[in-house]
């Protein structure tokens, strides 16, 4: 089996996963605080990236001593946040009725990032950028169907842009357990269990992603089974508190 890995999203630094943006003063008191937050939620993006980088790494590891011969490989190069407009107009349709029917209001989470605010939102998107975007996408799909000519699976981390770019050109993908991580894992930052962004923490799961090629699940699944069952991260389970 050809396997290949994004070399060079293991190895990026937590720091090259932020730019420094350089801004203008806030316009008022709601601007400073909405900054403060985005930046506080940066860093913790930045640290949760930092202390996962030992499971990636460890998963190296495994794989190879496995047998299996890890190939580096790049994704071809494209503005991918800039096609995001298709996802979100394609997620806000498939939830159209609950937002036109005004229901979307009974969903307890109401932020700006949330899903009834995206629906929203997603409204009004221009037409000519929907095209545009799709053009690109196509183009997208096409340079990213020619990269898997070469391998069969495909290892990433699963944060990082493969996420978007599987999302747009509709090669699958598989998520594993990749471990639990230890008590000292930097916690979220906030306590606020109904924001999605509150990813990590200690005593969660780590985990890995392979991609496959079009219509190639057979081997991708065949590939993640082999994973799994080698590390049996699958059969551990985070610690919960007891019901009430």
């Amino acid at each position: 089996m050809r396997v290949g890995y994004l070399k060079a999203e293991f190895e990026r630094k937590p720091d090259d996963l932020q730019e420094a943006a350089k801004e203008e003063p806030p316009a008022n008191p709601e601007e400073q605080k909405k900054r403060e937050e985005q930046k506080k939620r940066r860093e913790a993006v930045r640290a949760r990236a930092e202390y996962d980088r030992k499971y990636n790494d460890a998963a190296l590891v495994k794989l190879r001593e496995m047998g299996v011969n890890l190939v580096p490989v790049e994704m071809p190069k494209f503005p991918y946040d800039a096609m995001r407009t298709m996802l979100t107009a394609e997620s806000a349709a498939a939830f159209d009725d609950l937002t036109r029917s005004g229901k979307d209001k009974l969903l307890t989470s109401q932020k700006d990032h949330d899903w009834p605010n995206t629906f929203r939102t997603a409204r009004f998107i221009p037409a000519v950028e929907y095209i545009q975007a799709a053009r690109a996408r196509r183009l997208a799909m096409d340079a990213v169907a020619k990269v898997f000519d070469d391998f069969d699976v495909i290892v990433a981390p699963t944060s990082g842009e493969q996420l978007v770019i599987t999302n747009l050109t509709g090669h699958p993908a598989v998520i594993l357990p990749n471990g639990l991580r230890d008590s000292d894992a930097p916690k979220p930052p906030s306590d606020d269990v109904s924001d999605f962004r509150n990813a990590g923490g200690p005593g969660t799961p780590a985990s890995l992603t392979f991609l496959g090629k079009l219509y190639g699940e057979a081997k991708l699944l065949a590939f993640a089974r082999a994973y799994q069952e080698a590390t049996g991260f699958h059969l551990q389970h985070p610690k919960l508190p007891p019901a009430f």
